[in-house]
């Protein structure tokens, strides 16, 4: 065979094998621009009136993006389908009854995903034998595990400080679905009404004195949603999250009507008292927050 027909040959093997990656970046072109199309009905923002004066605007702006998703209007508490909300408690969340629901914002609000994040972020900073040994053991468990290969995926990110996460604080993850949950469990009669609206002004309060302002609060929660999504990670979910973001942010966005330095009415700590009425031991561990170190203190007293 001459040197022409070799390459020839060549090329008709390396077109070959680019075939299937153009037809997948022709697919995914194609799901973006669909996607793209329904985004802005999909994130249409809603309102009864106006967060405008509304005591509860501030953990209602926080978790906005949840009820944007959901078709809600962005100035009610609770949600509009109840028995949507017991499927989404049920599979994403593992929550039940009333117990579980006050489990779960508990844990969400003394450590969340946060504290197992923090524990990552120290070991890619110290680094050396105990980190060399931490990838190789989530190498390998990564080969028949989703959980191993999303820790492995997540520690590269630290390692590379993808985004500035090295530097983060993840908080507003937590806080904002601990309003979402509250809002949810409440929606579908888990938690009394007045226990959620109560836990949802205590998130907002520990968002208020750790952020200066929506900007620093909304590039937190987008930071730490893509860290979460590690494994997910795709062009569909980068756009859907941009696309809320910029819907959030905008004129028409609830961050326009609120504002975060606007006093925000003081918590009660309901979620202690409904706990201790249904004997539910909660445990944290302590963060380096005076809130935080409060809360605990707290929680041990009555609980």
């Amino acid at each position: 065979m001459d040197y022409a027909a070799l390459a020839v040959l060549a090329l008709l093997v390396a077109a070959s094998a680019c075939w299937p990656l153009l037809r997948a970046s022709s697919k995914r072109r194609k799901a973006l621009k669909a996607q793209a199309l329904q985004l802005p009905e999909h994130h249409r923002p809603r309102y009864r009136q106006s967060l405008a004066g509304d005591p509860l605007a501030f953990p209602l702006a926080m978790s906005s993006g949840y009820a944007l998703c959901r078709g809600a209007d962005l100035d009610a508490f609770l949600f509009p389908d109840p028995e949507e909300e017991r499927i989404i408690l049920a599979e994403a969340w593992g929550i039940f009854d009333d117990e579980d629901a006050l489990q779960e914002i508990w844990s969400l609000l003394s450590h969340g995903h946060r504290s197992v994040w923090q524990q990552a972020r120290d070991l890619v900073e110290t680094g050396g034998t105990p980190l060399a040994q931490h990838r190789n053991a989530l190498g390998k468990q990564a080969r028949t595990s989703d959980e191993a290969r999303e820790q492995l995926l997540s520690l590269r990110r630290l390692q590379r400080n993808e985004r500035g996460v090295l530097e983060l604080d993840f908080l507003a993850w937590d806080l904002s679905r601990a309003v979402m949950v509250a809002r949810s469990a409440a929606t579908c009669g888990y938690l009394d009404l007045r226990i959620a609206q109560d836990v949802a002004l205590q998130a907002a309060s520990y968002a208020q004195q750790t952020y200066g302002s929506w900007d620093e609060f909304v590039n937190a929660f987008d930071t730490a949603r893509w860290f979460w999504r590690a494994q997910q990670d795709n062009a569909l979910d980068d756009a859907h999250d941009a696309h809320r973001t910029e819907v959030l942010t905008g004129a028409d966005g609830p961050f326009a009507q609120v504002d975060f330095a606007a006093p925000i009415p003081d918590s009660q700590l309901l979620l202690l008292e409904a706990a201790e009425q249904l004997g539910l031991p909660l445990r944290a561990l302590e963060e380096d927050r005076d809130w935080q170190r409060a809360l605990v203190a707290a929680a041990r007293s009555r609980t």
